[in-house]
C-alpha cells in the first residue's frame, strides 16, 4: 500500500506572515542586485565646439575607444562602462555648469577633460564633490593640494627647459611668448633654471592683436622665440610675425597641442622650419600606440593621434583604479599609487602625488615633419 506523507500543518496567519517575510527579503535583495548591475558612468567635459574644438575632438575619440575596450574587456568590477559627453565650448562657466549637471542629475562615477582652462573649472567641484577627476594639461596647481583631483601630462617647465637648453647652442638673446597663464608662467620658471631671457611677453585670453608684444620682441634683437600657446592662437602668431617680418628660430612647448600642431604644421611649414618643440615622449613604432593609430584612421579619426592616447590612457588608469573599491577614496588611493602603467602614450607614475610623472622629448621640424631628436 502506497504511504501517505503527513507535514505538519500551518495556519493561514502563519502562511501570510511567511509570505510577507519572503517578498520583503525581495525587496530588499533587489536593488543591490540592480546596483551590482548598473554600469559605471564616466563624465567628459570637453571643448566639441568653439575655437578650442581640436581639443575636444581628439580627447573624445581616445576616450571613445578606451570605453569600447573596458567593455570588450567584460568592464570593471562586473559593471560595464558609459561615458556622457557634454561641451563646454571651451567656456569656463559652461564647464562647471556641465560639471554639476553631469554630478547632480547623471550621478557620474569619474570625470575627465583636457586643456588648462576646463581643468581649472572642473577641479574644484569634482574636489567638493569627492569625485575622481582626471585632467590632461600643463598646468599644475589644481591638483595640488587635492584628493581627487589627477594631472596627467608633462610639465611645462620640464618641457620649456630643455628648449631653452637647445635654444642657447645657437642664440644668445632668447624671448618668450604666451598666454597669460599659468603654463606659461611655469614655462619660464623652465626657461630660467638654465639661462636669462631677452624679453618676456604675454597677452591675456581672448586676445588676437599681438603686434605691440612681437614688436618689443622685434627691438630687442632676439632670434630665437618660444611659443607658449594654443593652437588657435598660434595661427594668429604665425600671421603677424610674417606680417612684421619677425624671421625668428621658434621653440614649441607642448609641440604636438600647441604651435607644432599637426594643422599648424600642414599649414605653416615655412615658419616652422628648423623649429624646435618639446612634449610627450611617444614612440611612433610602439606597438600600442601603432595600433590606436591604426583604429583612428580606420574611422576617419586623424586629427591629433598623441592626445587621442593621452585621453585612452587617463581612461584606463581610471578604470585601474576603480578595481575592487567600493568609494571613491579607494580608487583616488589606487591612483595615487599607480606607478609603471603602460599604454599608448607611454608610461605613467604617480608616485603616490596628484601630479604625473612623464617622460619627455625634443622634437624638430624638417621638410615638413617633426621627427625626435636623438
Amino acid at each position: 500500500m502506497k504511504k501517505t506523507a503527513h507535514y505538519p500543518t500551518m495556519s493561514i496567519g502563519a502562511l501570510a506572515v511567511l509570505a510577507l517575510l519572503v517578498v520583503a527579503g525581495c525587496a530588499t535583495e533587489q536593488p543591490a542586485a540592480q546596483k551590482a548591475l548598473a554600469p559605471y558612468k564616466f563624465g567628459a567635459v570637453l571643448s566639441l565646439t568653439g575655437t578650442n574644438a581640436f581639443y575636444g575632438e581628439f580627447g573624445k575619440y581616445g576616450i571613445d575607444l578606451a570605453i569600447e575596450d573596458l567593455n570588450n574587456a567584460g568592464g570593471i568590477n562586473g559593471r560595464s562602462v558609459q561615458v556622457i559627453y557634454e561641451d563646454s565650448a571651451g567656456d569656463k562657466g559652461k564647464a562647471a555648469t556641465a560639471t554639476q549637471k553631469l554630478i547632480g542629475v547623471d550621478a557620474v562615477d569619474a570625470l575627465f577633460t583636457i586643456t588648462t582652462p576646463m581643468g581649472g573649472a572642473i577641479a574644484p567641484i569634482a574636489e567638493e564633490n569627492k569625485i575622481p577627476f582626471i585632467y590632461a594639461s600643463a598646468t599644475n596647481s589644481f591638483a595640488e593640494g587635492k584628493t581627487y583631483v589627477f594631472k596627467d601630462y608633462p610639465d611645462a617647465s620640464d618641457q620649456c627647459e630643455r628648449l631653452m637648453r637647445q635654444a642657447m647652442k645657437d642664440h644668445t638673446k632668447i624671448a618668450l611668448f604666451g598666454t597669460n597663464a599659468e603654463f606659461t608662467q611655469l614655462c619660464k620658471k623652465g626657461v630660467e633654471r638654465v639661462g636669462t631671457l631677452a624679453v618676456f611677453e604675454t597677452y591675456d585670453p581672448g586676445e588676437s592683436d599681438f603686434k605691440t608684444q612681437f614688436a618689443k620682441i622685434k627691438s630687442s634683437g632676439s632670434t630665437a622665440l618660444i611659443l607658449s600657446q594654443f593652437s588657435n592662437d598660434c595661427v594668429n602668431s604665425f600671421k603677424q610675425l610674417r606680417e612684421l617680418s619677425l624671421t625668428t628660430q621658434l621653440y614649441a612647448p607642448f609641440q604636438a597641442f600647441g604651435c607644432g600642431s599637426p594643422q599648424n604644421s600642414k599649414d605653416y611649414p615655412a615658419l616652422l622650419e628648423n623649429a624646435y618643440g618639446a612634449d610627450l615622449a611617444t614612440d611612433d613604432s610602439d606597438p600600442e600606440f601603432r595600433a590606436l593609430t591604426q583604429r583612428l584612421e580606420a574611422r576617419g579619426w586623424t586629427t591629433q593621434f598623441v592626445g587621442s592616447a593621452v585621453m585612452y590612457d587617463s581612461v584606463m588608469e581610471m578604470a585601474q583604479a576603480f578595481k575592487g573599491c567600493a568609494d571613491t577614496l579607494c580608487v583616488t588611493n589606487n591612483l595615487r599609487n599607480l606607478n609603471g602603467y603602460k599604454g599608448p602614450s607611454g608610461k605613467v607614475s604617480y608616485n603616490g602625488k596628484q601630479i604625473v610623472t612623464r617622460d619627455t622629448m625634443l622634437t624638430h621640424f624638417d621638410a615638413g615633419a617633426w621627427t625626435r631628436v636623438q
